[in-house]
């Protein structure tokens, strides 16, 4: 299914001083790119959409959404000013910021985090504090904070296992818990042929760490010297998910045309399944008119977990670390 996008836009021009060079694209279009967290998935459809309809040339921008994968980190790619945007958990987010490097959020995109972590119902693990010794599936990078978090606030030690994108491991018995996502590898374990009273799962949200994920990331003087395009480039892709969310079957049309270019092993149920998740973790508290706020709650909890557990030496004020470029002027 291929879509024909066929309506021609007149972008307006935006004269900016910026601190990566911007390129003029076609029609004198502001170049810019996103960075995202993983190869083409649903997890990202409303940035396709905002591309396919148009709405990101109607807003002044040629942008290139970049896929992500193995050794992909989207926020070392924008602190070696390899990209202009880039997607990324608070988390992560917060522990660069500690570091030095000046990140702004520019919206929050997820609101509720999706990462949980799955047992066999038949192993007899009945809550997280029995992880205790056991073998774990852990990712690497920005995802092994939220799990490293809850065991050190449970006080117990887990042999740790670097887990890939694979759910294999798990299905063989080859660690007692692997890591997954409401919206991803949940899923795929049901496609596997695992019913879903043949896992536990420990949501990290239940378990008191509800960590925002998703978000949208630019470098501070990035923020101060372009804020128009910033601003537009938020703007536009919020616009891009509400379409989405109100016409999946656009979206996912998006989302599979990416796909199957770039040869994935994917199909449309599952697509389906994650952009329904995706709704659910956008929307949540905020609705669709807030998509991109950042909960003061969720940072101020996020900083005490992160300073408590050792992950950054003290909490990161939002004064100069989140800009709302969601907010319409």
């Amino acid at each position: 299914m291929r879509l024909r996008v066929g309506m021609i836009y007149i972008a307006a021009v935006f004269v900016v001083c910026a601190l990566l060079p911007v390129q003029a694209g076609a029609g004198g279009l502001a170049k810019v790119s996103l960075q995202l967290q993983w190869v083409h998935q649903a997890q990202f459809a409303g940035f396709y959409l905002a591309q396919d309809l148009g709405l990101y040339r109607k807003a002044g921008l040629e942008v290139e959404l970049r896929p992500g994968g193995p050794g992909i980190e989207p926020l070392s790619e924008l602190a070696t000013l390899r990209c202009d945007f880039a997607l990324s958990w608070l988390s992560q987010a917060l522990v660069m910021r500690s570091k030095g490097v000046d990140l702004v959020n520019l919206a929050q995109l997820v609101q509720r985090s999706a990462l949980m972590l799955v047992v066999f119902s038949d192993s007899g693990i009945r809550n997280v504090k029995e992880l205790d010794g056991r073998t774990v599936g852990l990712w690497q990078r920005q995802f092994g904070v939220p799990p490293r978090a809850l065991f050190a606030k449970l006080g117990i030690q887990v042999n740790e296992v670097s887990q890939s994108v694979s759910m294999a491991p798990f299905l063989q018995r080859a660690v007692d818990a692997a890591t997954a996502m409401l919206y991803n590898e949940y899923h795929q374990l049901y496609q596997a042929g695992v019913d879903r009273d043949e896992i536990t799962v420990f949501d990290f949200a239940e378990q008191g760490l509800n960590f925002p994920e998703d978000g949208i990331y630019t470098l501070e003087e990035t923020w101060e010297q372009r804020p128009q395009v910033c601003r537009a480039f938020v703007q536009a892709s919020l616009e891009g998910w509400r379409q989405a969310f109100i016409n999946q079957e656009l979206a996912l049309a998006s989302v599979m045309k990416r796909v199957d270019a770039a040869h994935l092993a994917s199909n449309l149920a599952h697509q389906r399944w994650m952009l329904k998740s995706m709704k659910d973790l956008y929307t949540h508290r905020v609705g669709t008119v807030l998509m991109g706020q950042l909960s003061p709650y969720d940072l101020l909890q996020l900083n005490r977990v992160l300073v408590n557990q050792g992950f950054i030496p003290e909490p990161i004020e939002a004064k100069d670390f989140v800009a709302e470029a969601w907010r319409q002027q």
